[in-house]
């Protein structure tokens, strides 16, 4: 038995808070085109299944606070269904993914995986894939497609997969665990956070919103998918490139800027999550994700360009700091929510998710992969994840493609005509900065009609 890590325990509190919620379920359909080796697909998941330590975890809330052992003679979970093509397909497969992402996982029986195979037509298949929160993150899920197909390529050529060796999840929580012990580095970022947020403002008054009579039992939401096209997404790489910013610094930027227009703040907490993977760790599938909070201070005459360059400095300057658990860090500052349930240093998300998907040669398959879908459930006000590289597919391709802005919202704050409007403006401001980074935010505001 060992402890939940602290990024787990964030999950399991909003499960205990939220029993009804499904906000921690991740699903992904991974659409299959060609002839597919149904037992080979099987034993591949089988394979994934017994590899990986974290899917075969199970909480054991008897203790508090809660603890988790491994259950390593645990069952997969997987079926294999049919859906006619005669039928209204995409209305049925949508019905049957929902279904699949709304089960609740019972934690205290592992696996936290499950997967359905839905057969479309002889050369048409979509693999359902869900699993918790408590033991996922965007760089454990390309772990899990990288072993998947490369266990189903070998399977198919009858030939010996070759895999790295795994990393253990308890092994890192025990690791954390000592290393909370040794107080120098946590002293020093505990320091930092405490100079960055000084006198900072946590709540970010967006419209409709009152936060001293906003009740939450079920944290309601639905989600945008915004494309940006190639064209546009090569000219911002190139901007980056040129002026020594990352696509994310320029993304944060103009998100922040866009918040600025609908608050009036210039000071703004945006929260921001992290991979917090120690080194030595990339070989190992679970939780690893912190939320940290980016304070950004604009000043609307500055140019676009020069703020983008503050707000890579505050990146610079946080990253190194991004291991104090985000709990950790409201205590500390002593800051806490009107119910205690909410996040008291954000309620506002822009985060980047940039695990590369493998490409893997020599399948017979073409795949495809989408990922984080919603399903009713928000876990903040607005949560808006850049995908960097559009196509999601792991097979081998020579370009990259556009990119993807995923943006969940709280649906008792925004309607999805008020996400729309926010989509338009956030893309004539990608736009306008592409056009003249030079020029000062309060023209790219011009720029967009405000």
């Amino acid at each position: 038995m060992t402890a939940l890590s602290r990024s787990q325990e964030i999950v399991w509190l909003h499960e205990e808070l939220f029993p009804e919620s499904r906000a921690y379920n991740f699903t992904a359909i991974l659409d299959l085109r060609g002839m597919l080796d149904e037992p080979a697909l099987r034993e591949s998941l089988a394979t994934v299944l017994s590899r990986h330590e974290a899917f075969q975890l199970e909480v054991d809330t008897v203790h508090c606070p809660p603890k988790q052992r491994v259950n390593r003679a645990c069952e997969m979970r997987y079926r294999a269904v049919e859906i006619p093509e005669s039928s209204n397909q995409e209305a049925d497969f949508e019905k049957l993914w929902r279904e699949q992402h709304d089960e609740p996982f019972k934690i205290a029986e592992a696996p936290l995986v499950r997967w359905t195979l839905v057969r479309l037509s002889d050369r048409h298949h979509r693999l359902l894939h869900t699993e918790h929160h408590l033991v996922h993150d965007g760089w454990s899920f390309a772990l899990v497609i990288r072993d998947l197909f490369i266990s189903y390529r070998a399977l198919t050529r009858r030939t010996a997969a070759e895999l790295p060796k795994p990393r253990s999840y308890t092994e890192y929580v025990e690791h954390t665990g000592a290393a909370d012990q040794q107080a120098g580095p946590r002293t020093e970022s505990m320091a930092y956070w405490r100079r960055a947020l000084d006198g900072a403002t946590f709540d970010l008054p967006l419209p409709g919103l009152v936060p001293s009579t906003r009740v939450r039992s079920i944290p309601h939401g639905d989600q945008r998918r915004q494309l940006i096209a190639p064209e546009l997404a090569d000219r911002l790489r190139a901007t980056a490139r040129r002026d020594g910013h990352t696509v994310f610094s320029i993304f944060l930027t103009l998100f922040a800027e866009l918040l600025r227009r609908d608050t009036g703040r210039t000071d703004l907490v945006i929260g921001s999550a992290v991979g917090n993977r120690p080194p030595g760790y990339e070989e190992c599938i679970g939780m690893f994700v912190n939320t940290i909070p980016l304070r950004i201070q604009l000043q609307p005459g500055q140019s676009a360009r020069h703020a983008a360059d503050e707000v890579t400095e505050v990146l610079v300057r946080s990253l190194p700091h991004q291991g104090i658990p985000v709990q950790d860090l409201a205590r500390e500052l002593g800051v806490h929510s009107a119910s205690g349930l909410d996040n008291p240093l954000f309620r506002v998300m822009f985060s980047a998710h940039d695990a590369p998907l493998p490409q893997i040669d020599g399948l017979s398959l073409d795949v495809s992969i989408q990922e984080a879908l919603n399903t009713g459930t928000s876990r903040f006000d607005l949560d808006v994840v850049l995908i960097p590289d559009s196509q999601r597919t792991v097979n081998p391709r020579s370009t990259v493609g556009g990119m993807l802005l995923i943006w969940d919202f709280a649906t008792d704050l925004y309607d999805t005509e008020r996400i729309s409007e926010l989509q338009r403006q956030f893309a004539q401001l990608l736009e306008s900065y592409v056009l003249d980074s030079g020029r000062s935010l309060t023209d790219l505001d011009r720029a967009t009609g405000r």
